[in-house]
């Protein structure tokens, strides 16, 4: 076991707690745990384990035999923002350190964000996760290759513009001194959705006076990896949290605009015909046969067919979820 004297903490720092919520990803946890658990500036890294019987609290349980910072907790199934609301509560560091279970630090990233937090107390950190794309060529990547563009266009949006940190929040990545997070905490019983909780909570901060800040040099990796079901499932989640975000922040989010996910884009001719996509026994069949013809393309490697289709499917089902969340 690797004694706390041993790990010390960077002088001069504020010590970190990592809260890292976790679900089925028991493969996975390792690789992300090692670089937190490897760094001084770590003193507590708690690890919700959300429901999931895969044995990944029993793995933490026997990692936590030999680092004394690592602290495994089960929980009943709450969903992501929960997950992390619980170890937040857990954190005992100055600062929480919020990483997603399929985010993988770079070594130093625990240090590089309390570093940030040494001579302020009112700072959103916001670290930078670019997603790993598959070796060119890789077949049923489009999901990955997607994600991958509009994350890179997000960090392009906030860079030139650090006002858009808090007002496009995308976590898996991100620090807050722990005082801030007991005025403004993560979970809001107001927003029920599983997709963009972040960016509520970016929101609530911004409105509670903090600031956000975007670092490049904070560094990690995504290993991003969804397959068509899971892609379509996100896109719903992703339109009914765009919603319920413009329904709870009326006073600095415009009414929400549904035509940003008519097919072709706002305003094209193409959104005339969205009426009769909708209608509901012809959009299930139509998702269906947009879903079987991309994933068909994809395995053969059909690009030009595969990424057009499954932008085409993404819209269709963000559309879909906007109007779930509407009624």
């Amino acid at each position: 076991m690797t004694s706390d004297h041993a790990r010390g903490t960077t002088s001069g720092l504020p010590t970190v707690s990592v809260v890292v919520p976790t679900f089925r990803r028991r493969d996975g946890l390792e690789a992300v745990l090692a670089p937190l658990l490897a760094d001084p500036a770590a003193t507590q890294v708690v690890v919700v384990v959300d429901g999931s019987d895969d044995g990944s609290y029993e793995l933490l349980q026997d990692l936590a035999r030999r680092h004394a910072s690592l602290v495994p907790v089960l929980t009943p199934n709450q969903g992501p923002a929960a997950a992390r609301q619980h170890g937040i509560d857990l954190a005992t560091g100055d600062v929480v350190l919020m990483v997603d279970d399929d985010v993988v630090a770079a070594p130093g990233l625990v240090t590089g964000h309390a570093r940030h937090h040494a001579d302020a107390d009112d700072l959103v950190v916001l670290g930078y996760m670019p997603t790993r794309l598959p070796p060119t060529g890789t077949r049923g990547a489009f999901a990955t290759v997607l994600y991958a563009a509009e994350y890179e266009a997000n960090c392009t949006v906030v860079e030139r513009d650090p006002e858009q940190v808090l007002m496009r929040l995308w976590g898996g990545n991100l620090s807050v001194r722990r005082e801030q997070l007991a005025r403004v905490p993560f979970a809001s019983p107001e927003f029920v959705g599983t997709y963009h909780e972040d960016s509520d909570f970016g929101i609530r901060c911004r409105k509670a006076g903090l600031r956000g800040r975007f670092d490049r040099s904070l560094r990690s990796s995504h290993e991003h990896h969804r397959s068509m079901p899971a892609f379509r499932r996100d896109a719903r989640r992703q339109g009914a949290g765009r919603y319920e975000l413009h329904q709870l922040h009326p006073d600095v989010l415009p009414a929400y605009d549904l035509s940003s996910t008519a097919p072709g884009g706002p305003g094209l001719p193409a959104a005339a015909a969205v009426a009769v996509l909708e209608h509901p026994r012809v959009l299930p069949v139509l998702l269906a046969v947009l879903a079987t013809l991309t994933t068909a393309a994809s395995r053969l490697g059909l690009r030009a067919v595969e990424m057009p289709g499954a932008r085409l499917v993404r819209r269709l089902e963000l559309r879909r979820g906007v109007r779930q969340a509407a009624a």
